[in-house]
């Protein structure tokens, strides 16, 4: 599938909202990508394919890399309590937690946002400003002092403050602050030079902003939906070209061994693709061989990418809208995987 073939395949989807973003799918060396939309529409100005988007969730595998680093560094292990590398008081977790269980959502420990109890990131500001959220420790007021939601390693849940949690980590492990230890170990390493933890008030160029659509049908972003700045947890900066560089990076032992994250760690009792997990990554396994991808969902926001080492192919889509990605992503994976078999 070629560009125009790409933008008549997408004409042809039924989708809640006009698709704005890039899709980028890489295979070899052949590449097909395609930019739609706008990334700042009162400026009536297009998205390209190097315009950096928001990646929601979709960047908590940097953290995830971070912690591996540190540990083949010799300063953690796997199985190091979470109380014995924070100087933080969490005064009802478990003393069991270790980085293991932060790092596959399986610690128990209370989440800032429980996304099986709440629908909506944005609630989150209705009373703690999101502009008062600069660093990770900010986020500690929000869980720090709640009561752990079941024992470590009990089951599967889904968790953002576990992330939280080790960044303050790496910060403590590293003596430097979490978004410059990514961008120095991770995004540098690996060539990502269009990526980075950007504030809201000051983006750089080619910097789409995230919009969500009013039931009167007219357009707002989502400046006050998400923290000032990403962490941890989320809302890096990235573009497509800038994820490829960076599974190729994880592939090759760039940033860790391949072998410590490219490898499923939990299994999570939900439904497919969602059946396992890794470090920081979901691990699809629905066929001959393992996928593994990133996804990252805020208001305005839509990412995910996926890392096919059977085919050598990745297969991108960050979007600055929020649903319409949802709506035909399965679709287009599904072309690729008939399109580009495995072992090709």
């Amino acid at each position: 599938m070629n560009a125009e073939q790409l933008t008549d395949w997408l004409s042809q989807r039924d989708l809640p909202e006009p698709f704005s973003g890039v899709i980028s799918f890489a295979q070899g060396e052949g590449r097909t990508e395609k930019a739609f939309g706008e990334a700042i529409k009162a400026l009536n100005l297009a998205n390209t394919l190097d315009t950096r988007f928001q990646t929601a969730s979709g960047c908590k595998i940097f953290t995830a890399v971070a912690i591996l680093q540190l540990i083949e560094k010799g300063q953690l292990t796997l199985d190091t309590r979470l109380k014995d590398c924070l100087s933080i008081d969490f005064p009802h977790f478990d003393p069991d937690v270790t980085l293991h269980h932060l790092l596959t959502h399986t610690s128990g420990i209370p989440d800032y946002f429980d996304e099986s109890l709440m629908e909506n990131y944005a609630d989150l500001w209705k009373e703690q400003p999101m502009y008062a959220i600069r660093e990770p420790r900010d986020f500690l007021p929000m869980f720090q002092n709640l009561p752990m939601t079941f024992r470590p390693g009990e089951k599967f849940a889904y968790n953002n403050a576990g992330f939280i949690v080790l960044g303050l980590v790496v910060e403590e492990a590293s003596g430097q602050p979490f978004t410059q230890y990514i961008e120095q170990h991770i995004f540098e390493p690996a060539g990502m030079t269009d990526s980075g933890y950007f504030w809201a008030d000051s983006l750089p160029e080619r910097t789409a902003y995230a919009y969500l659509q009013r039931p009167d049908g007219s357009w707002g972003t989502n400046v006050f939906s998400v923290p000032i700045v990403g962490g941890p947890d989320g809302g890096a900066y990235t573009t497509t070209g800038d994820l490829e560089k960076f599974w190729k990076a994880l592939a090759e032992g760039k940033l860790v061994q391949p072998d410590l994250i490219l490898q499923p760690r939990v299994s999570t009792g939900w439904k497919p693709p969602y059946t396992h997990y890794g470090y920081g990554v979901w691990v699809d396994l629905s066929g001959d061989q393992p996928h593994f991808f990133v996804e990252g969902s805020d208001p305005g926001v839509a990412l995910r990418s996926r890392f096919m080492p059977d085919r050598d192919a990745i297969l991108t889509v960050m979007g600055n809208t929020q649903k319409a990605m949802w709506a035909f992503y399965g679709d287009l994976q599904q072309e690729v995987l008939e399109n580009v078999p495995s072992g090709a």
